[in-house]
């Protein structure tokens, strides 16, 4: 029995210390403790048979997760003693009697097995307990037949001994809202002595031969159990990590996705764009190389094509030319000056800096200006057309510095 009694505490210790989640759930802390009203039956395995006596008590519960629980309980009632207990069991003969008014306390562990097993269910919960306790006797016993009045090995012993026994049982719980389950139980205990019926067992006479020792008996109650707590997440059936919130987890999942989705579109339109840019820097290079030999390009070529950086010819915001930008617009006045069959055509562009209709209006401000200063450098009007497309007709993207640097232009085209 002591083997048995230090398993069971072992068992106890160890439920106990196993409290963390088997997943992560929610990370509201749940309701885990609880109070039972539990009402049953109990019948006695002892060198006296019991009758089918009632027995009523409460538990108190702490539900560490889905899986572990430890549970207290209070229970009272009587053992009493059956008729049908003789020799060859058809009949008290010898007439003993007893009644055990008990109270008894019990501390146990319970295990889900559905848990175990891998189910996550939320309604039905089937488990398994073991436990330790403590019952408080009063026992009473009497004997009838007169022929064993004087006899003290069939007598009974009165006394209100306290004995430690081992309960294990099974049961089912089910779910039936947040605040309520409903349970029922079966429990074989088993005490250390054999005097819950108050008659000990004695090898050596006929009377108690192929009789148990020590006593035992089984229960069988049914109960509901009341939960605490302001929570709507419940330990018994909910799992829960400290600090970690899962829908706000996958709803920043969901941002980080989107996040790299957003890196991997913009990253590919910066890539795109640096290539836009490249290709107007060539497009420069290319501006500067027919600029420093126009006259002769203009002669030999049946159209040339030249884009001019407007913040060359213009400030920020202004449609004044630039002193600096004049000697560039007088190799343009030469080349048509050289070759008098040939007309210019004269485009503004700006970036998206301000609204469509004032990129609009600068841009033909600024053609008009260029157009303003090829007539008074000598160059007939006639020869000369100006356009004007504001923010419509960008390069590249308005994406940067840079990508806006190059939408606002100057594009003139003489064929």
């Amino acid at each position: 029995m002591k083997s048995i009694y230090t398993l069971i505490i072992a068992l106890l210790v160890t439920s106990m210390v196993i409290v963390s989640p088997v997943e992560a759930q929610d990370n509201q802390e749940p309701n885990r403790l609880s109070i039972g009203l539990l009402g049953g039956v109990t019948i006695g395995h002892m060198n006296i048979g019991t009758e089918y006596d009632p027995t009523f008590g409460f538990n108190l519960r702490y539900a560490a997760n889905p899986t572990f629980a430890i549970q207290t309980n209070f229970q009272f009632g009587e053992f009493v003693s059956t008729e049908d207990d003789g020799i060859n069991r058809d009949g008290n003969w010898y007439d003993r009697h007893f009644t055990n008014s008990y109270i008894k306390s019990s501390l146990s562990t319970h295990i889900n097995l559905l848990r175990m097993l891998g189910s996550s269910s939320e309604t039905v919960n089937l488990y398994a307990n073991v436990g330790l306790g403590l019952i408080f006797n009063d026992v009473e016993t009497s004997m009838g037949n007169p022929q064993l009045f004087h006899s003290e090995e069939y007598r009974g012993e009165d006394h209100s001994n306290i004995d430690v026994f081992a309960v294990f049982g099974t049961g089912v719980r089910v779910n039936l809202g947040r605040r309520l389950d409903v349970f029922a139980q079966y429990d074989f205990n088993v005490a250390n002595s054999d005097l819950i019926d108050g008659h000990r067992t004695r090898p050596d006479r006929a009377i108690d031969n192929f009789k148990r020792t020590p006593d035992s008996w089984s229960s069988l109650t049914a109960g509901i159990q009341i939960k605490f707590g302001s929570s709507d997440r419940d330990a018994d059936w909910h799992t829960y990590t400290p600090g970690v919130d899962i829908a706000r987890i996958r709803a920043l999942e969901d941002r980080v996705a989107n996040i790299d989705e957003r890196v991997h579109n913009n990253t590919a339109r910066i890539d795109e764009n640096e290539r836009h840019i490249r290709a107007l820097q060539q497009r420069m290079d290319e501006f500067e190389r027919r600029l420093s030999n126009l006259e002769q390009l203009v002669a030999d070529m049946d159209r040339v094509d030249l884009t001019i950086d407007s913040d060359v010819l213009f400030a920020f915001d202004s449609s004044v030319i630039r002193n600096e930008a004049r000697p560039t617009l007088a190799k343009v006045v030469r080349a048509l000056a050289q070759n008098p069959g040939k007309n210019i055509t004269i485009a503004g562009h700006t970036c998206d800096i301000g609204s469509e209709q004032y990129n609009q209006g600068l841009s033909e401000r600024r053609a008009a200006s260029v157009k303003r200063f090829l007539v008074e450098a000598g160059i007939d009007e006639n020869r000369i057309r100006t356009e004007a497309y504001g923010e419509l007709r960008p390069l590249v993207p308005n994406v940067s510095e840079e990508a806006r640097r190059l939408n606002r232009r100057v594009e003139m085209v003489i064929q």
